[in-house]
């Protein structure tokens, strides 16, 4: 898939971490025939996918999990990953705000201290069955900064709006 959010991921996001020293496990939630390569960036770390279809697992990683990410503490320590990356699942498979919450608030329990969740989005109507903004759970974070966009959050251009909101886990 060819469009401006895809290329600021592959092209400006993806590579950030994967040269980032201080990220050395990454979960991906979320496969597609467009996902299964990003484990290219992540060769040398520990890199693991989930989706809670199991048809998804071929595009997933050699770590792949087949479930849903509000259940990620049933496979991993909490504060385990350093990098959590939650691309087009809001809209896409959690589409209720108390799904949404308990995925927000596994991810937090599954990032290791100083851990970042990056969550990307369509910031349409149609996409976001809720308020991302209004999140109660991202209050257990803090904005993160990310140089390279020059923003906490970066809403690209096209009909969808995908925006990618980068946390920090406080």
């Amino acid at each position: 898939i060819i469009s401006p959010d895809r290329l600021i991921l592959e092209e400006t996001i993806l590579p950030y971490f994967a040269q980032s020293i201080s990220v050395q496990r990454v979960l991906f939630a979320g496969c597609s025939a467009y996902t299964q390569r990003y484990k290219d960036f992540f060769d040398s770390k520990e890199y693991w996918t989930i989706d809670p279809k199991r048809v998804k697992r071929k595009y997933g990683s050699e770590r792949h999990i087949i479930d849903s990410i509000t259940n990620i503490g049933r496979y991993v320590a909490n504060d385990y990953f350093h990098l959590l990356i939650m691309n087009g699942v809001i809209g896409y498979g959690l589409n209720r705000i108390g799904e949404v919450e308990q995925a927000i608030d596994a991810c937090h329990a599954a990032l290791a201290s100083h851990g970042i969740l990056l969550l990307g989005w369509n910031d349409t109507a149609q996409r976001a069955p809720i308020d991302v903004w209004a999140i109660p759970a991202l209050a257990k974070f803090c904005e993160y900064y990310f140089g390279p966009l020059q923003a906490c959050h970066y809403r690209t251009e096209g009909s969808g709006h995908h925006t990618y909101s980068f946390y920090r886990k406080a």
